[in-house]
């Protein structure tokens, strides 16, 4: 299927979606782009929460401080929402790692705050800021009491951070092969892999999958977002795409967007890999 025939099908998914979709995606290799609005401002989500880990690798870097220093949950970090340190007790100490593990793997929205208390929502600012984006910033800690959105972004400034992070230049070489882990145990997988084929997305056994995926999703109400890196035999890209303003509210499998985001994903997917034999 050509360029065209692609980018028509995504248009016409697009223009039956009731809100606002955005997305970047690039080959690392050719360096070809499928495109759409990608450099409209949208709110993050959860999405956010990579350059929170990736500015929190710099800040262990500039401090000399360890992935294994312990944090400890507290009153005031505890928020609803996703994840399970909500669940437990104050005064439960783990590994900064652990923490941020549970950031990224099940989108804890308490361990982003205890995150956030170690690292200073000034410095994730100042971390975004030394990357050259202009668009992407972090306005609060995970409260929603406190109204409006917790990060803005577009979709071609995360694409820049997960191509920094795919070359391995995001932070350093070490840091970003820890994130690249942390991405890859992701346990929501409702938006870029979907639609991707199973048996090439699954382990059989000892042997890994043949396409690797490592992501971070968002969801609140109205908004989906997925941003992340696809690894193939046939070449590897990276994929920011997001959405606003779907009038479908709820949070369920089958929410408009998480029946939209999908597909295009798919489309993405098969334009990018389809030169090669299967």
């Amino acid at each position: 299927m050509t360029k065209a025939e692609t980018e028509k099908r995504i248009e016409n998914v697009i223009h039956a979606f009731s809100g606002h979709i955005s997305f970047y995606a690039e080959h690392m290799q050719t360096h070809e782009t499928l495109i759409h609005d990608s450099d409209h401002v949208m709110e993050t989500a959860s999405v956010i929460k990579l350059p929170i880990m990736a500015a929190t690798f710099q800040y262990l870097v500039d401090e000399h401080k360890s992935l294994a220093d312990p944090l400890t949950l507290q009153v005031e970090d505890v928020v609803d929402g996703s994840g399970i340190l909500q669940y437990l007790s104050p005064g439960l100490s783990l590994s900064l790692k652990d923490v941020m593990t549970l950031m990224i793997i099940v989108s804890d929205n308490t361990a982003t705050n205890m995150i956030l208390r170690y690292v200073g929502i000034p410095h994730v600012n100042r971390f975004i800021q030394s990357l050259g984006l202009s668009q992407t910033r972090l306005l609060k800690r995970i409260d929603f009491t406190i109204p409006g959105p917790i990060g803005l972004a577009t979709a071609k400034e995360l694409g820049t951070i997960l191509t920094q992070l795919y070359h391995r230049t995001l932070v350093n070489k070490d840091a970003s092969e820890i994130m690249w882990d942390i991405l890859c145990r992701q346990q929501y997988n409702t938006i870029m892999t979907r639609h991707l084929p199973y048996e090439w997305i699954t382990e059989d056994g000892n042997n890994p999958p043949r396409v690797q995926i490592g992501s971070k999703s968002g969801s609140l109400e109205g908004i989906r977002n997925d941003v992340g890196i696809v690894v193939t035999p046939w070449g590897d890209y990276v994929l920011a795409i997001l959405s606003e303003r779907s009038r479908d509210l709820r949070f369920h499998i089958d929410n408009e967007a998480l029946v939209v985001l999908p597909r295009i994903s798919r489309f993405i997917f098969d334009y990018f890999t389809q030169t090669q034999s299967f």
